[in-house]
């Protein structure tokens, strides 16, 4: 501890009405039980999560008894009183012999503690910080102890909370033991942390300490005998002061903060905490005055005030201040019967910026659009960054449709402007936003906020990059998503999945190379059920990985069924992006291929290009375990995404799959069929083998043969079908995919297609 502890730039920890409360039983006498007793419930009040205790030395010098605690068990206390003073002995008996601070931040775990482990376990403590209690010499006193319910480790103020401590512990020890009151007064003097004030009954200063020195920056001999208005230079204040003392019972304290001034003229904020001291016939015969310089408390608090209410990064208000300035626009529009709109805008893809670009790019990112959207409101109006790259709108007034419509496209192209984001010189963003009204569609913060947030789901539905007012259909759909997420939680344990699967075709051969498995979701209630969307929704709420898991297992199971009939073919599967949060999940598919027995090379993966653009690293280890393992990679829907060619080069795959969209009417559309042209040159250039996707015409396997395109894939060749059927398309296609044997078409079930 540093020997100037009453220097201005330590701030006092303690709560300056319990260090008045203190003093006054200092002075009036209290034997040390008592005074010890008062320091742990000032400490306690000042951090209530610890449970603080004094133990107190031995006249030998050997053992350590309670002095003080107030709330840890008689059971506990009982078996820690009279422990050793010894290296090793608890936080306690170590920090007496160390004579140091000893920090145990987790008792289970810290050897000195073996023998009280359990004893601390059943009192519920898990964390003990010890401060030796030492006098001016250097010789242990006791020890000061502070107890903690969970794991912890002390930051700074912790550590200036303890030290305060202990040194009070000092002054009260060194009290019981003083001779005379000059001894005691110079004791409480040299070790309080706080500016001390005694004056007599006229408020003239008698007494000052070092820190009331330090804070004030007026030598001791400039006050004595003198009133305080060379600090408070407010005359009247203090006859105020002085008619508050005067009324003041026994052992109460006022409070209060004012403008204090220093010798050199700086003013700081100041809280002043007075108490009389009566003599036998309740007479004033002194004032005790405690001063404190709380300027940076003061600013710690307006510090917190702002970050407890706005965005560090965008300086708008955040989810905090937007809820309460929603739930104040409730009350008053209720009474006054007015209106307002709410909007929550999401920026589109603002992920694959991270990803790309760096979260300090998007940190860039989210501050410019953030700057621009509050100067595209009105006055009266709010925009509040609620998280991640969502913000939120209060919109007050009577607004009609129309208008909100205006507003909506003002803030939907305030997004859309260029913007310059470190090497990216013209960025462009788009944004989906939802909007919702009051009364019209609810009338509480959680029915608008709720009505927002579906309609801006609806506008990400319909393919993001514009806004959707809430209407009661979405209500609707967002009930309907809710019961699919329940019923779906069955359908793999109740067999309601099944594959089907849909062939590939190689141009030049004419044999088909392999299939893709496709699932379906037979629902009890529903029937079939899209993929498009129990799909997201499963990715959504984490079922996919139970999906997925299922998917493999069944087509692995599906290439074994195909062996029997003599038909060696590979099955492709789709892994979602969501699966990729699961770190394990490249052994966990090497594994499921691995029990299956399948053949080397039977089961591929499709993957989208999103995938690349994840950490970098863990994508390439994810696709290099597989290929090492004998399973191939598909980049599926390529050209879709938010991708760049460097990531073909960089990360390893067997087959592009050219998404349907380029595909579509290719034949009559002559800048797709260019870009078809340069997807299957880049391809073949990294040694790729190259799929297209929704044929559904002659013309367009026409032009893809023209174009040495390897493999096509769509309903022109064969659409999805059941297993039986798939088996009986294959045993009858004229190709060299099976064995010689022949075998017996299979009976065909109606396909649900």
């Amino acid at each position: 501890m540093p020997e100037n502890f009453a220097d201005n730039s330590i701030p006092a920890n303690l709560p300056i009405v319990r260090y008045n409360q203190f003093l006054e039983m200092l002075l009036s006498g209290r034997p040390l039980e008592s005074l010890l007793h008062e320091l742990v419930l000032l400490i306690q009040e000042k951090q209530p999560e610890c449970t603080a205790s004094i133990m107190l030395i031995s006249d030998d010098g050997k053992h350590l008894h309670i002095g003080a605690s107030t709330d840890l068990p008689d059971y506990f206390l009982s078996a820690i009183d009279g422990i050793d003073v010894r290296d090793g002995v608890g936080s306690c008996g170590t920090a007496a012999a160390r004579a140091q601070l000893v920090i145990v931040e987790d008792i289970q775990h810290d050897p000195r503690w073996s023998p009280y482990r359990g004893l601390a376990q059943q009192a519920g403590l898990r964390a003990c910080w010890s401060q030796p209690i030492m006098n001016a010499n250097g010789k242990v006193l006791g020890t000061f102890g502070l107890y903690y319910r969970e794991v912890r480790f002390p930051s700074g103020r912790d550590l200036l909370l303890i030290h305060e401590a202990a040194r009070l512990a000092q002054a009260s020890i060194e009290f019981r033991r003083a001779e005379n009151h000059r001894v005691l007064s110079e004791t409480i003097t040299q070790h309080l942390p706080l500016g001390l004030m005694i004056t007599d009954a006229d408020f003239n200063m008698l007494d000052v300490n070092p820190a009331f020195c330090a804070i004030t920056g007026f030598k001791a001999e400039e006050l004595l005998g003198k009133k305080p208005n060379i600090l408070v230079q407010d005359l009247k204040l203090l006859r105020q002061f002085g008619t508050i003392l005067q009324r003041l019972p026994a052992q109460k304290s006022w409070t209060t903060e004012i403008p204090v001034r220093r010798r050199n003229g700086e003013r700081f904020n100041a809280e002043l905490c007075f108490s009389a001291v009566r003599n036998e016939h309740n007479q004033v015969e002194r004032c005790i005055g405690l001063i404190s310089d709380i300027t940076d408390r003061k600013r710690s608090e307006e510090t917190i005030q702002y970050q407890a209410n706005y965005d560090l990064l965008t300086s708008l208000p955040n989810r905090n201040l937007f809820y309460s300035r929603l739930n104040w626009m409730l009350e008053q529009c209720r009474r006054k019967d007015c209106h307002f709109s709410v909007m929550l805008m999401d920026l589109d893809y603002f992920k694959e910026i991270n990803d790309t670009m760096g979260h300090d790019a998007g940190d860039e990112l989210l501050a410019k659009i953030g700057a621009r959207l509050q100067n595209a409101i009105g006055s009266k109006d709010t925009v509040a960054r609620l998280g991640g790259d969502e913000f939120g709108f209060l919109i007050a007034g009577t607004h009609d449709r129309e208008a909100l419509e205006n507003i909506a496209i003002r803030l939907h192209s305030t997004v859309g402007e260029s913007l310059c984001i470190r090497q990216m010189r013209d960025l462009k963003m788009s944004s989906s936003l939802g909007i919702s009204r009051f009364p019209e569609d609810g009338n509480t913060l959680e029915g608008l906020l709720k009505a927002a947030e579906q309609a801006l789901y609806s506008a990400k539905n319909a393919g993001r990059d514009g806004f959707a007012f809430f209407t009661p259909a979405m209500h609707e759909e967002a009930e309907t998503q809710a019961m699919l997420h329940q019923e779906m939680r069955f359908a793999v344990s109740d067999n309601q999945l099944e594959l089907h699967y849909q062939p590939i075709k190689h141009l030049d051969s004419g044999n088909i190379t392999h299939v893709e498995a496709l699932i379906r979701w037979h629902n009890p209630q529903r029937g079939l059920v899209r993929p498009d969307l129990f799909i997201p929704l499963a990715e959504k709420t984490g079922l996919i990985r139970e999906i997925g898991h299922w998917v493999r297992e069944e087509a692995l199971a599906m290439i074994n069924r195909m062996q029997q009939y003599g038909i060696q073919l590979s099955v492709a599967v789709n892994i979602s992006t969501a699966e990729f949060y699961d770190r394990e999940l490249a052994q966990k598919i090497v594994q499921q291929v691995q029990d299956a027995g399948v053949p080397r090379g039977s089961l591929m993966v499709e993957i989208t290009e999103s995938l690349l653009i994840r950490n970098q690293q863990e994508t390439l280890n994810f696709l290099q375990t597989l290929q090492a393992a004998g399973i191939r990679v598909a980049l599926d829907d390529f050209g879709t995404g938010f991708s760049s060619l460097s990531y073909l080069a960089a990360f390893p795959a067997d087959k592009l799959k050219i998404d349907r969209s380029f595909v579509h009417q290719m034949s009559s559309d002559s800048r797709k069929q260019a870009l078809v042209d340069t997807i299957i040159t880049l391809g073949h250039s990294l040694n790729m083998t190259i799929i297209a996707e929704g044929v559904e015409e002659e013309a367009d396997e026409i032009l893809l043969r023209a174009r040495a395109c390897d493999s096509i894939q769509g309903y022109f060749l064969a659409r999805p079908m059941t297993e039986t059927m798939l088996l009986n398309f294959l045993l009858d296609y004229p190709d060299d995919i099976r064995e010689p044997a022949r075998h017996n078409p299979l009976p065909v079930t109606p396909s649900a297609t």
